[in-house]
């Protein structure tokens, strides 16, 4: 019964991440002409973490609990995943942390954080699809 709900669960946030984490790098790539991204964004933004973090919680129990995934990689894709929010994490919604590795431009930093943005949301939009390949369909 636990088992089945950890299951169900882990599935349930595989999905949510995939969808959430794609429409944040459209949001991203659409605000990316601006440069700085809303409010709405960062609080999706947070979501998308806190969901990759409930990911991991189920992943690891049902691994625990016996379970295996068809193919060990997806494991591998679980971890990748949580190294990506951590990098978002420390980016934050300024790019502060970036801001030494491009030449400024007219005097503004040339870190432009939807782009920071989009690619973190991207990659991690197809960290969550691999995942969700290997653990239904084994490749």
């Amino acid at each position: 019964m636990i088992y089945t709900l950890l299951l169900y669960g882990h599935i349930a946030t595989a999905i949510f991440g995939f969808i959430v984490s794609g429409g944040l790098a459209i949001a991203a790539l659409i605000q990316r002409s601006r440069g700085t991204l809303p409010k709405n964004f960062w609080i999706w933004q947070t979501v998308v973490q806190i969901n990759t973090l409930l990911l991991a919680v189920f992943g690891t129990s049902l691994f625990l609990m016996g379970g295996r995934p068809k193919v060990i990689l997806h494991i591998l894709y679980g971890a990748i995943a949580l190294l990506t929010i951590l990098v978002q994490r420390a980016v934050g919604t300024d790019g502060a942390m970036l801001e030494g590795m491009w030449p400024k431009k007219d005097g503004r930093a040339g870190v432009n954080i939807a782009w920071v943005a989009f690619g973190l949301n991207a990659f991690l939009w197809a960290i969550y699809g691999r995942g969700l390949t290997t653990g239904f369909f084994g490749f």
